[in-house]
């Protein structure tokens, strides 16, 4: 701001002030733009800006479980055979047509019966995936490899094991039954480990005031176990891949804005449903392509490095939409002339331009400064 002569003449003084007021009144033109720092630095994929603005808006986080707060590596840490059968033949039963699936649990049955040389010699060849219950083989004689579920509606009586079923349960096991022609094998349990850095995650959730919750297929007990390792207090269990969009439909229905995490296929229909679809980059190719955000890691402590990242364009805009309003508060009236006759101030044009310059400089070094931003 400079102070304008009195002696300056009418006519020079009215074109000064049209000048002035011209330039000053011009908006800066990056103020209200964002300068986000490249998501790759960090090894997370925002796949538009929209996306970048809306991730600062979570409240709620809803995590899968295997995978995402596990590791996803499952191996077989217990087999509990039924009446007159032995741990090799449970294996070598359940093997038979897991090594038709995909499913990790199916893949961590082979790997154990690979180890302990019980693979099944003749693979089923008319497997069967039924979506979150497990897989069978009807031809010849029945195998059955899944929960309790795909047994008891195929007929099967699971309720011999329910001690062990409860104690490999309350341990964090995933649970899987055996039954060979209408008859029940044994019952296996499989440890998939908690991701090293899951309880950091949640604990920076909730650090920035987001609501974590857990999804998960396994019995209430075993989907407990997980979410008191990484400190998650709600969440939903014994959820069926068709109901998982149910549960983020709820959490949006309360009035949250809802982040849905997870990356299998099973996850996809929730994934959609929330307002932003959070993939792991080790999950399938249709759940990336579903989602917003992939986390290149696959570390669920990027979710919340993510949301820092998104806040940090997001606060530079308003800051900046702030520099913008208070610079033509003040300098429009003092270019106008509304203060020339009292107190004799004013702005020449070409000072007007120099300050119109610096605004602009100023608001390129914030957006500078944000590669720098601790996320």
């Amino acid at each position: 701001m400079v102070f304008g002569s009195a002696a300056d003449s009418p006519g020079t003084r009215s074109h000064q002030l049209s000048e002035t007021i011209r330039t000053s009144a011009t908006p800066p033109q990056h103020e209200h733009r964002h300068h986000p720092a490249p998501p790759t630095k960090h090894n997370i994929l925002i796949k538009n800006a929209a996306t970048l603005e809306a991730v600062s808006r979570i409240q709620t986080v809803v995590l899968d479980k295997t995978g995402t707060l596990t590791a996803g590596k499952p191996t077989v840490t217990d087999i509990v055979p039924g009446a007159g059968v032995n741990e090799a033949e449970v294996l070598r039963a359940a093997s038979a047509i897991a090594g038709q699936s995909t499913h990790p649990l199916s893949q961590a049955i082979v790997t154990a019966a690979t180890a302990r040389d019980a693979r099944a010699t003749a693979p089923a060849e008319q497997v069967t995936n039924v979506a979150g219950q497990g897989v069978r083989d009807l031809a010849g004689v029945t195998f059955l490899v899944g929960n309790a579920a795909l047994l008891s509606e195929a007929g099967v009586e699971v309720k011999a094991f329910d001690s062990e079923r409860q104690r490999l349960a309350t341990s964090g096991r995933s649970l899987v039954y055996v039954a060979v022609g209408g008859r029940l094998a044994g019952l296996i349990g499989i440890t998939d480990p908690v991701r090293p850095t899951s309880r950091q995650a949640i604990a920076d959730l909730k650090a920035m005031g987001i609501k974590p919750m857990r999804l998960s297929s396994d019995l209430e007990a075993t989907a407990r176990w997980v979410a008191a390792e990484v400190g998650i207090e709600e969440g939903f269990a014994e959820v069926r891949p068709a109901q998982k969009a149910e549960y983020v439909k709820r959490m949006q229905a309360e009035g949250r804005f809802t982040a849905m995490v997870g990356g299998g296929v099973n996850d996809v229909p929730a994934l959609a449903q929330a307002d932003i679809g959070f993939a792991i980059g080790a999950g399938t190719d249709v759940a990336i392509q579903a989602t917003q955000v992939v986390l290149m890691k696959s570390d669920p402590l990027d979710v919340a490095r993510a949301v820092r990242l998104s806040k940090a364009p997001v606060r530079e805009m308003r800051q900046n939409l702030a520099w913008a309003g208070v610079y033509n508060l003040v300098a429009i009236p003092v270019a106008g002339g509304v203060f020339y006759h009292s107190l004799g101030w004013s702005l020449r044009p070409e000072v007007s331009a120099l300050l119109m310059s610096a605004s602009s400089i100023i608001v390129a070094l914030t957006a500078v400064s944000l590669r720098g931003a601790k996320i």
